[in-house]
């Protein structure tokens, strides 16, 4: 039986889903809430304090909700891996993760450990709003 796996990555957690291809019947389902949760305060490792209207998430999280929930998919529903055609990700918005040259997260070297900006922006991070408006107000003005 060809099965797929889809999975979503959100705000606080991680989905994931086993879904029988040919009649699109769920199968099993499983969710990971994230270790770092949403970074709103400081950054995890340095402790570095971060301004109001920061929202960062460590991409730490996205391997343990695979490492998580893809076994307990398989688990519930006693599902051969070979059966496993496609995977499917979803991520929330425009998710941009800073890597270096071996796509090695930016976050997860210890020369950017306290660099805000080695990580995961989440949707709701409006530290830029500033510029933002100004942007907005030059196009408004051409």
């Amino acid at each position: 039986m060809p099965y797929t796996i889809g999975v979503d990555f959100g705000t606080l957690s991680g989905r994931a889903v086993l879904v029988d291809v040919r009649t699109g019947e769920e199968i099993a389902t499983a969710v990971k809430e994230y270790t770092h949760g949403v970074i709103d305060r400081e950054l995890p490792v340095s402790k570095r304090k971060l301004p109001r209207d920061w929202a960062l998430q460590h991409p730490a999280d996205y391997i343990e909700v695979l490492e998580e929930t893809i076994p307990s998919l398989l688990k519930q529903s006693k599902a051969d891996p070979k059966e496993i055609i496609g995977i499917g990700i979803d991520f929330t918005a425009c998710t941009i993760l800073p890597v270096d040259e071996n796509g090695t997260p930016l976050c997860m070297r210890e020369e950017y450990v306290s660099e805000p900006h080695s990580y995961v922006k989440l949707w709701k991070h409006h530290a830029a709003q500033e510029q933002a408006n100004r942007l907005n107000q030059v196009a408004e003005e051409r």
